[in-house]
């Protein structure tokens, strides 16, 4: 059975908006968050969502008739240490600075490894391919969903922010065909 799975960005939320770092903290989207939300038009068969509040209120915006299943594996990257903090700040941090500029090269210290981002996004796509679904939703987090969309082209991590962060509301659709993954297409909304 092929099939179609859409990884959706959360929202925007209060803390984007004022340039802090959430990873697995919280707040609330912003009313910008909420219409990236319900601009979503799409009817999937099933809808699965990170358990951080941002990814499920988005998820109940976008698919408003339908109960997302929480799912841990989809949250954000652990950020650590760094989680509340304002970006402008941390940008003085030579860590941060590596994290941003060479992924590659990053070494955590307190924050989750990109790799381990990506396998647990992997197993959380591999745990679908038995379900009887053709048309699946998804929401969970930018850096997550980067860590995956490199998995899956198998690029290297230096290569992480080649592409551009999906914004609230845009999505990666992915392809399953014969238990093969691959990217289709990255949409970008336009609100």
């Amino acid at each position: 059975m092929n099939k179609t799975i859409r990884m959706y960005r959360h929202g925007e939320t209060e803390w984007n908006k004022q340039g802090i770092l959430q990873g697995w903290l919280d707040s609330p989207l912003t009313e910008l968050g909420e219409k990236q939300a319900m601009s979503v038009q799409w009817h999937p068969d099933i809808v699965y969502t990170s358990d951080l509040g941002r990814a499920v209120m988005t998820a109940h915006l976008m698919f408003p008739k339908q109960s997302a299943k929480l799912d841990i594996r989809l949250r954000e990257i652990n950020l650590g240490n760094w989680q509340g903090q304002e970006i402008a700040k941390l940008k003085a941090l030579p860590e941060y600075r590596c994290y941003c500029e060479q992924p590659k090269a990053f070494i955590p210290s307190s924050q989750e490894p990109f790799d381990q981002v990506a396998k647990r996004m992997l197993l959380f796509c591999e745990s679908l391919l038995h379900l009887p679904y053709e048309n699946i939703a998804v929401v969970s987090h930018g850096v997550s969903i980067a860590c995956l969309h490199a998995a899956l082209e198998q690029r290297q991590l230096g290569s992480l922010w080649q592409e551009e962060l999906l914004r609230g509301g845009d999505y990666l659709e992915l392809e399953c065909h014969h238990q093969e993954w691959r990217v289709k297409k990255m949409t970008l909304q336009k609100i």
